[in-house]
């Protein structure tokens, strides 16, 4: 048998074998390896979310307008209770202010709240998320069921961004940002440390409009420590 061949097939047997493991162990135990629970959330800035969503909303006008002007209507209480209803879930107090505030991005919009992360309005947060619970099969049990709970806030168009998960706290992480293709997560002890992320982002033009007014340019290494510095990063195959 040639060399080549044999790789091939102890790499398929080891993979099934991971699978079988997987499967064996049950969804607590995958839920834990591959959502794990953050620890060393870092405080929860001082302002209200209120206060955060009046400065977003000034800074966004004066830095960019474009996505200012793609934010569609805020929805009233009423509506969101609706829509929680008919998700199955309940938001929590910052959540619902967010979608007061505006319920997210027109569709046909060229930019999002940040760079390639359109803020998904909540009826298709609900609509994805009665998609993801009817998924059923193996392979999507062990590798990406304890996503079910998770709602897409902010989406990449490639199924990662920023979500909340109703099923937990704030002190738990329910905010959070994850790369599923490297396992990567940043958690935020609160939705408002990543609303006043963003606010820094764009008021130190690390996230500014390009010059031709229609997309988003960012200085990665400085966002990216902004979220180090109002989260906590962590890649599900490392140590914390």
């Amino acid at each position: 048998m040639p060399h080549p061949r044999k790789i091939l097939l102890v790499a398929c047997a080891l993979a099934a074998a991971v699978v079988v493991v997987a499967i064996l162990a049950g969804p607590s135990v995958q839920r834990s390896f591959f959502y794990p629970t953050p620890r060393g959330l870092p405080p929860v800035v001082g302002e209200t979310t209120e206060q955060l969503l009046a400065r977003l909303q000034a800074t966004l006008e004066t830095n960019a307008p474009i996505v200012a002007q793609s934010l569609q209507p805020g929805l009233s209480d009423a509506q969101i209770s609706e829509l929680e209803t008919r998700g199955g879930f309940h938001l929590s107090g910052d959540l619902r202010a967010l979608y007061r505030w505006h319920n997210g991005i027109r569709t046909n919009s060229t930019v999002g709240l940040l760079p390639g992360q359109r803020f998904v309005p909540l009826d298709e947060v609900v609509a994805e998320r009665a998609l993801m619970r009817q998924q059923s099969g193996a392979a999507f049990r062990v590798f990406a069921g304890h996503r079910k709970s998770w709602l897409h806030v902010l989406d990449d168009g490639a199924g990662d961004g920023y979500f909340y998960d109703p099923e937990r706290t704030d002190a738990q992480g329910a905010f959070f940002f994850h790369f599923a293709e490297i396992g990567h997560y940043v958690w935020f002890p609160s939705l408002r440390n990543f609303l006043s992320g963003v606010i820094e982002c764009y008021k130190a033009q690390a996230v500014k409009v390009v010059a031709d007014g229609k997309s988003l340019d960012e200085d990665t290494d400085r966002t990216e420590k902004y979220g180090a510095d109002l989260g906590r990063a962590k890649r599900v195959s490392s140590s914390d």
